[in-house]
Parts: C-alpha cells; sequence; structure tokens
C-alpha cells in the first residue's frame, strides 16, 4: 500500500466547517518502519511525539511541548520520555497514571503506539461548535471523510444517532459497541468535546477563571500547580483562520 492521503494538500491544511464558531482540533498520526510521528494541535494545546520501537517494545520517545495552557506543562515531556522508553507496545495503556501524565501527550502516545503497525498517515480534523443554551454539533473527519457527527446536549448524544441519550462521561461503557473506526474517532472527539469548554472563558482578559481539579493531570498536581503559571497569550482561535490546526505539518505530509 502506498503512503499517501487522499486528501489534497491545501485541503489537509484548511480548517474543518470554516466560519462557525466553535473549537477546532487535529491530529495527524504518521507510522513510518521502527518509528511513529504524532502530533497534535487545538485552540489550547499544540504537541509532538515521535516513538522509536523495534516491534516489540517502545525504544525511544521525543516529546515536544509547543503551546499550553501552563509554562509548567512543558515539564510533561520529559516525564513521558522517562516513563514510556522501554515499555512494551501491548502495555503501553497502562504504562502510568493518566493524571500524573498531561493528559494530551498521554492520549497522544497511547494513540501513536496503537498505530505501530501502520502503513500510511491519517489526518483526524475536530470541531466542537460553541453551545448555545447547552446545544452543539461535535463533528470529526479523517483524510477529509467525516465519521462523527453528534448532537449534543452539553454532553449527551441526541438523536438521531443510534447511541442518542447516552453521555460522553460514560463513552468507555458503550464504546465497544460502535465500529473499529467510530469508536476510534469517538475516542478522539470526546476529549475535544470536554476542552471545548475553555472558549468560554479568556485567561489573558480575566483573572478569576476556573482551574481543573487538584491532581486531574500532570500541571495540577500538587507538587507542580502554581496558580500564577498561565501561559499568557498562548491561546488561537481558528475560527476565521485560512490555515487550520497542524496546517503546516498536514500540508507536507504525505
Amino acid at each position: 500500500m502506498g503512503r499517501a492521503m487522499t486528501m489534497t494538500s491545501d485541503r489537509r491544511a484548511a480548517p474543518l466547517l470554516p466560519g462557525e464558531a466553535g473549537l477546532r482540533r487535529a491530529v495527524l498520526i504518521d507510522p513510518r518502519p521502527g518509528r511513529v510521528l504524532a502530533y497534535l494541535e487545538d485552540d489550547f494545546h499544540h504537541f509532538e511525539i515521535a516513538l522509536s520501537h523495534d516491534g516489540r517494545a517502545i525504544t525511544g520517545v521525543e516529546a515536544t511541548t509547543i503551546r499550553h495552557p501552563w509554562t509548567t506543562c512543558a515539564g510533561a515531556g520529559p516525564k513521558l520520555i522517562e516513563r514510556l522508553t522501554g515499555v512494551a507496545l501491548a502495555d503501553v495503556a497502562s504504562f502510568d497514571s493518566p493524571y500524573a501524565q498531561c493528559t494530551h501527550l498521554y492520549d497522544l502516545a497511547l494513540f501513536a503506539a496503537s498505530k505501530a503497525g501502520g502503513d500510511r498517515p491519517h489526518l483526524f480534523r475536530m470541531f466542537v461548535e460553541d453551545w448555545k443554551n447547552g446545544l452543539r454539533r461535535a463533528v470529526i473527519d479523517r483524510d477529509g471523510v467525516v465519521l462523527i457527527d453528534w448532537r449534543l446536549d452539553r454532553e449527551t448524544v441526541l438523536p438521531p444517532h443510534d447511541h442518542a441519550g447516552r453521555s460522553l462521561r460514560e463513552l468507555r461503557h458503550w464504546a465497544a459497541e460502535l465500529p473499529a473506526d467510530e469508536r476510534e474517532a469517538a475516542l478522539l472527539l470526546r476529549r475535544a468535546v470536554f476542552i471545548s469548554v475553555g472558549r468560554t472563558f479568556d485567561p489573558d482578559l480575566q483573572e478569576d477563571v476556573p482551574n481543573p481539579p487538584p491532581g486531574a493531570c500532570f500541571a495540577h498536581q500538587p507538587e507542580n500547580f502554581d496558580p500564577a503559571a498561565r501561559f499568557r497569550g498562548s491561546r488561537r482561535d481558528f475560527t476565521h483562520a485560512v490555515e487550520g490546526p497542524l496546517a503546516a505539518r498536514a500540508a507536507a505530509c504525505a
């Protein structure tokens, strides 16, 4: 099989549903012999990972923290490298507590490891509409083909989806009922839905903004948390952008 994605480079670089107000997130997975490159970008985050492996275990890890809500998030990269190097590919899902790691680096590392046997890159683009009275739309495509188009009441799936009435908070309990491609997409889109609440406030303009609960992630572990460590000026809004998240990476990937 060839490695090329079916989308043209200009379409890969474009945001999903341009002009509609909401969060945009992209995940690009690029598996190569003995190595998987993985990239993630959204309104609040930009992380990149490279996993080297011998087909059985992870032999090397590179983690780059480019953009994130807290300056302390940068310390999550070295911790991921330390804990993940040497772990068997089959054991990656349990290599550490997700609360001890950066949530997004952790998710990206697990997803990258699951693609160690892949032979072509895939680009996942996500859009979560800014809600109106709790109602919103959430969409994910892979290489330009829509896999999920949910209507949500906050975090509950609405008709006509087959799983209408179910909460995304409980997705891991019903994800096994989904076809493999939809299950993979649902888990990616779920995270985008959860973080989209960040668009309802702006820490660059507001002092009193909500924080995740203590211990929720690497930056909010008691030994790491610093309320003064907000990464000012790190947010992006792709609503009216010509290029979407990971535009340069996506356009160059073939």
